[in-house]
């Protein structure tokens, strides 16, 4: 990430990266830890993946939360959401477009 953030330096490139790749099963602590460091290392976009298993068991606060807290951590630096739709029903996808909108996380993803 740093050797990228580098490079790019100066170009009208952005670097970005993935959190909680490639389910979201990662903890919470873990996810704030890798933003943290992926924005220390030069990182200016956040892809963050949601906890699938939180969907699939209905903890949309948890999914809430977690998006909040991360982009409370980006600060200016953009986040977005990957919810990875071949996996989520109708239901499930609409539900994360709410979610998504009520977080301050500034894209949903597929």
């Amino acid at each position: 990430m740093k050797r990228c953030a580098e490079y790019l330096d100066g170009k009208e490139v952005l670097v970005c990266t993935v959190i909680g790749f490639p389910n979201g099963y990662s903890t919470k602590e873990t996810k704030v830890f890798e933003t943290k460091n992926a924005i220390e290392n030069g990182a200016d976009e956040i892809d963050m993946v949601i906890n699938i298993g939180n969907l699939k068991d209905g903890l949309f606060d948890e999914i809430l939360n977690e998006i909040k807290l991360l982009k409370s951590i980006c600060k200016d630096k953009v986040l977005k959401v990957i919810i990875e739709t071949c996996l989520l029903s109708e239901e499930e996808k609409i539900r994360m477009c709410e979610i998504v909108s009520l977080s301050g996380a500034d894209f949903i993803k597929t």
